[in-house]
């Protein structure tokens, strides 16, 4: 009986083990849906951050920002974000409609910045000065919140019970809002139409830096629309940054026109 109980108890030890190896492994979503795991390593220094990751065989593969959705790093979450200095990795803290991130400072390497998202793709630092005036008017599609951080009901200590009051009002607001009718497929067609004639423009173009990230760029941006997601700021500002080829400057405004 004394070793069935200890063959047993080993057997949990070894599976809780195991189970931890398998929850703390990192790993990275790339814009286009895929899970890569292995072992991350965040590049930071350049002007373009990236993230570099080594799987079970040792082989390194790196990754710009622009090709990341998300990444997994010592059980904490990051995403790229557009914040007061640039497109960077911020750390999330507080996930919803209203999302509240982490970010390093300019010249920091701690992550003492506080940043607000919103699922559309706008958001705004967490102001130290004129905290009731900025934020009165960012969170201002919620105007009981709006009103009582006017109001001094509601400042910078009380930041979390602020996010939670404006998710709750965008849901109840999307709850009120009247069943929406199908999709027109002549509006689909209106919206994708100038980006398939970019990408054809961008693939029969002769070899350039940085080709193959505005292709995977334009590709993602293509199956946001199909889905009719919000397509992100940082993935729009990410495309005009890299393609910067004069004789297609009027394609990419085109297919950016669109999406207004």
């Amino acid at each position: 009986m004394r070793t069935f109980g200890v063959i047993h108890f080993l057997f949990f030890i070894i599976a809780f083990l195991v189970c931890q190896c398998v929850q703390a492994q990192d790993f990275l979503v790339t814009t286009k849906g895929d899970t890569v795991a292995g072992k991350l390593k965040l590049l930071l220094f350049d002007a373009e951050k990236k993230v570099q990751v080594a799987d079970a065989s040792t082989a390194k593969t790196i990754y710009s920002i622009f090709q990341i959705s998300s990444f997994r790093l010592k059980n904490e979450t990051y995403k790229p974000v557009k914040g007061p200095t640039g497109f960077t990795f911020m750390k999330l803290l507080k996930e919803g409609y209203l999302s509240l991130l982490s970010f390093q400072p300019q010249n920091q390497v701690n992550y003492d910045g506080r940043y607000l998202l919103r699922k559309d793709g706008s958001g705004t630092e967490v102001p130290n000065l004129s905290f009731k005036k900025i934020m009165a008017s960012f969170l201002s599609d919620c105007p009981s919140i709006s009103a009582q951080i006017q109001s001094g009901e509601l400042s910078k200590k009380d930041l979390e019970k602020i996010i939670n009051g404006y998710n709750d009002c965008i849901e109840q607001k999307t709850i009120a809002q009247p069943v929406a009718q199908p999709a027109s497929v002549v509006v689909d067609a209106q919206r994708i139409s100038p980006w398939e004639t970019l990408e054809q423009k961008v693939n029969g173009h002769e070899a350039f830096e940085g080709k193959e990230n505005i292709q995977e760029m334009i590709t993602e941006i293509k199956n946001k629309i199909y889905k009719q997601e919000k397509v992100p700021n940082f993935l729009l500002q990410g495309l005009k940054d890299g393609l910067t080829i004069p004789e297609l400057q009027g394609d990419l405004n085109a297919a950016i026109q669109s999406l207004q």
